[in-house]
């Protein structure tokens, strides 16, 4: 997710159909320059170079537990017409892709991924902070969802979701405190130094001696490996 706002300018997005390393590339109605969905930077056009601010969001969560947590959200609704081909129902479930994701294809470019570290179709959470970027594969969460790491000197919690593919990075640290923490249940985790209990989806303490803290977000997303490396090869790999 990003904001659409550049130099003080609000742009416009659409999908050009076009790809740049085997990824759909947008575009703005603006400038028609080209930008990377897997970056938020601009590659072609006038605005090439420039880069968009990254929001950070939960990424694959149920209405159900997002309106519970966010009672006040407003939903973007599209009217569902019969006659439009193609047209899905809003409570339909069907996955375009989901002959894509069965099989070992990596795109349509033909480009040999050699990046070994992982499996090409591995999925992997990736994280970045301050331009350092590091993977962690959806196999170590097996049995557990969090994970306390550190990402070029910052102690980090890595959560995911197994269930629902909910995932979130935040930092560890309040104020001067390290905080470890230990799986509870579903969306909630316990640190060990002040047995808190913490809300993974807005990063909120709930209960216990630090209940109205809430621990800093940092970007994060779900990506197949080959895609992670191709972006950012520099990326380490939690082992």
């Amino acid at each position: 997710m990003y904001s659409r706002e550049i130099d003080g300018q609000v742009y416009t997005f659409g999908v050009s159909g076009k790809l740049w390393r085997d990824a759909l590339l947008m575009y703005d109605h603006q400038t028609r320059s080209l930008w990377s969905h897997i970056t938020g930077q601009a590659v072609e056009g006038t605005c090439q170079g420039k880069q968009l601010k990254t929001l950070v969001s939960m990424p694959k969560i149920t209405w159900q537990v997002w309106k519970t947590n966010y009672p006040e959200t407003k939903v973007l609704s599209v009217a569902y017409n019969p006659n439009h081909p193609g047209q899905q129902r809003e409570d339909e479930v069907q996955d375009r892709y989901r002959q894509y994701h069965r099989s070992s294809r990596t795109g349509i470019s033909r480009i040999k991924y050699n990046d070994f570290r992982l499996r090409n179709k591995e999925q992997v959470v990736g994280a970045r902070i301050d331009g350092h970027y590091r993977a962690y594969p959806f196999s170590i969460f097996k049995g557990k969802a969090v994970i306390n790491d550190t990402i070029d000197q910052t102690p980090v919690l890595v959560f995911h979701h197994n269930d629902s593919g909910a995932t979130a990075v935040f930092l560890s640290l309040l104020e001067t405190e390290k905080l470890t923490f230990v799986d509870h249940a579903d969306y909630l985790v316990q640190d060990k130094q002040t047995e808190t209990l913490w809300n993974l989806i807005t990063g909120t303490a709930v209960k216990g001696r630090l209940k109205g803290e809430k621990l800093k977000r940092y970007p994060a997303i779900n990506v197949y490996w080959f895609a992670w490396a191709r972006y950012h090869p520099e990326t380490t790999v939690y082992r």
